[in-house]
């Protein structure tokens, strides 16, 4: 489980909405967390990172991480993704973005820029 805030002293008015906004990222690839996880975190996104479905699950019924979303492949060596989705939409209700669907490899920054509103649509 990795985490880190980002901050940024010129953020402007669009990146302030994300500050509060903390998402999980599944994926088996190291590369793709890396990579994805630094696109967010310089969207002033707060990020978490599983490697693992099953590492996943236990961090989503954290409560005190405060996951708001969480982005997911669909092929993981430990379970499978749409297994994942109904294990997730079973003790949660939070908004999942599977890749394939919602966006796809490689990721562009304007992507990832606008997956707040899928938070703030669940929160309104």
């Amino acid at each position: 489980m990795n985490s880190d805030k980002a901050s940024s002293s010129s953020a402007t008015h669009s990146e302030s909405c994300y500050r509060d906004i903390c998402i999980l990222i599944v994926d088996f690839d190291p590369i793709y967390l890396r990579v994805a996880s630094g696109m967010l975190r310089a969207l002033t996104y707060e990020v978490f990172t599983a490697h693992r479905a099953v590492e996943a699950l236990e961090m989503i019924q954290d409560e005190d991480l405060g996951i708001d979303m969480v982005l997911m492949e669909l092929h993981m060596p430990d379970m499978y993704g749409l297994d994942l989705l109904d294990e997730i939409k079973r003790i949660s209700y939070l908004p999942v973005l599977r890749e394939y669907f919602y966006f796809t490899k490689p990721l562009y920054m304007e992507d990832m820029s606008d997956i707040w509103q899928y938070v703030h649509t669940r929160r309104h």
